[in-house]
């Protein structure tokens, strides 16, 4: 998948992905999904990042007022086709 290498799969539950870019720390994009006691399905997405040095801080902190752009974007659009498959609901 492009620059990120598929780490971990749960099917219907989690998605680890490591990044293979050249990067000044090592980084991940884990997509997860449960349900609560109600039955309802939430979708939970975050970006992990473990810098190397004061190059890989500088670098987290410089990219972090994207993640919000980029990764809502990301979120707002899987739930937005999980929820509806041909009109339809879709269950995990």
């Amino acid at each position: 998948l492009d620059f990120w290498r598929v780490e971990e799969i749960d099917r219907g539950r989690l998605l680890r992905l490591r990044a293979e870019m050249r990067l000044p720390g090592l980084a991940w994009l884990e997509m997860a999904v449960d349900r609560d006691e109600r039955g309802r399905t939430s979708y939970r997405q975050r970006a992990l990042f473990h810098p190397r040095g004061l190059a890989g801080q500088a670098y987290w902190w410089s990219v972090s007022p994207f993640h919000a752009v980029v990764f809502g974007g990301m979120a707002r659009n899987i739930a937005r086709t999980a929820e509806t498959e041909n009109g339809r609901r879709v269950a995990p």
